[in-house]
């Protein structure tokens, strides 16, 4: 087994400029020279993949992704995936840019990270561009590598607003228009319940625990749940236990001892147990199957 590789600096052909905040890749650059890495990883920044044509499979967090007509992949920091493009006249471009980069720009700084593009959740990972809307996000995606290729004073503040109007393009596409303000309110509280179970999985396994946090009742907290995601506020926590036990599972720096303890069980048995109910498969057998 070898280490998992996180990769830190935005730009992936060169180190030049690697405190960049942002970097705009075409994609047939990347594929020509092979600057794409060959195994699955995580970053430390966001990734917007947009695939205008080509083929290939895209591996999100362990869910495998066909790659055919165009289509836009959103990433977040820490999660894992390994992309294979097979043809090698592929088009689009890569955007990476860190967590902190509209921090300056706009006054609600957690603006971008309460986007449903980027909730906890990752309900949505990937975005199938409707053949009527290519060229309206053909047009954006243009004026994201115009104002990255041409660099000035305002160069990147361009990028932000080009940014800005690529994600809330594809949240009114996704988005209900006659979404009433009940569900609305919902799904602003799983937000806040998603966001305290990112600081709390490793060691509160119960939906208790969250709606104490969030003065309602845990009834309560699994009726929204079910009725905005469809699972249970249990699942949804069980399934990020799960997640991340995955993750750790493929870095050969930790024992299934230490994974479990990491993850607030104290019995190595019950967290074997608790991993092959929720995935169908012990944690030695994932990790060999994985490793493979």
């Amino acid at each position: 087994m070898t280490h998992f590789p996180v990769y830190n600096a935005c730009n992936l052909i060169t180190n030049e400029n690697s405190e960049r905040k942002i970097v705009v890749h075409e994609l047939k650059d990347l594929l020509t020279d092979e600057h794409l890495p060959h195994k699955p990883h995580r970053h430390t920044f966001y990734q917007i993949l947009y695939i205008e044509k080509g083929a290939g499979s895209h591996k999100i967090d362990f869910t495998e992704h066909q790659i055919g007509g165009p289509v836009i992949y959103i990433l977040a920091p820490g999660q894992v995936h390994d992309l294979r493009i097979t043809d090698k006249n592929s088009l689009g471009c890569l955007i990476n840019f860190k967590p902190d980069f509209f921090s300056s720009f706009l006054n609600k700084s957690q603006c971008v990270d309460q986007l449903p593009l980027f909730s906890f959740n990752r309900s949505v990972s990937y975005y199938e561009i409707p053949e009527e809307k290519h060229s309206i996000f053909n047009d954006i995606f243009s004026k994201i590598k115009s104002s990255s290729d041409y660099q000035s004073k305002n160069s990147e503040n361009l990028l932000r607003i080009h940014l800005l109007e690529l994600f809330y393009t594809i949240i009114d596409e996704i988005n209900d228009p006659e979404e009433n303000i009940n569900i609305t309110n919902q799904k602003n509280l799983i937000y806040r319940f998603e966001k305290l179970l990112e600081e709390n999985y490793g060691t509160e396994h119960y939906p208790k625990f969250y709606a104490d946090k969030l003065a309602i009742t845990a009834n309560y907290l699994n009726f929204i749940c079910k009725n905005v995601i469809g699972k249970t506020a249990g699942e949804i926590i069980r399934n990020r236990i799960v997640l991340e036990a995955k993750r750790l599972l493929i870095n050969s720096e930790f024992s299934i001892s230490q994974i479990s303890f990491q993850l607030g069980f104290e019995d190595n048995s019950y967290f074997t147990k608790f991993f092959k109910a929720n995935s169908k498969t012990s944690p030695s057998e994932f990790r060999n199957h994985i490793n493979r």
